[in-house]
């Protein structure tokens, strides 16, 4: 699948998953989105360019985006962990379904 796609194709999944945990300031979620999947992305798909084991990758984005949801959304830790893991759980299911299909 092309990078470009996929970073884009994130956003917009962890976009939708933003919305169904605050339904409002839908610019600040979705520029929240960009952000954080403009910083992990990338790292992602630089690393498995050196063969590191997928499921490791996501723990670690998963993990930075717990950081990166509760200093941007300001929650406590419990809440973006939860919003962390809907939000990668969504966009790599979809995105192996894609993979798949492709």
């Amino acid at each position: 699948m092309n990078l470009i796609f996929a970073w884009l194709l994130t956003i917009i999944i962890e976009f939708l998953v933003f919305c169904l945990f605050f339904r409002k300031y839908y610019l600040r979620l979705l520029l929240y989105s960009v952000l954080i999947n403009s910083i992990t992305n990338p790292l992602l798909n630089f690393a498995l360019l050196f063969g590191i084991n997928m499921i490791l990758l996501e723990f670690l984005v998963f993990a930075v985006e717990i950081i990166l949801i509760k200093l941007l959304f300001k929650l406590k830790w419990n809440k973006s962990l939860i919003i962390s893991f809907c939000a990668n759980l969504a966009s790599f299911l979809i995105g192996i379904a894609l993979g798949r299909a492709i």
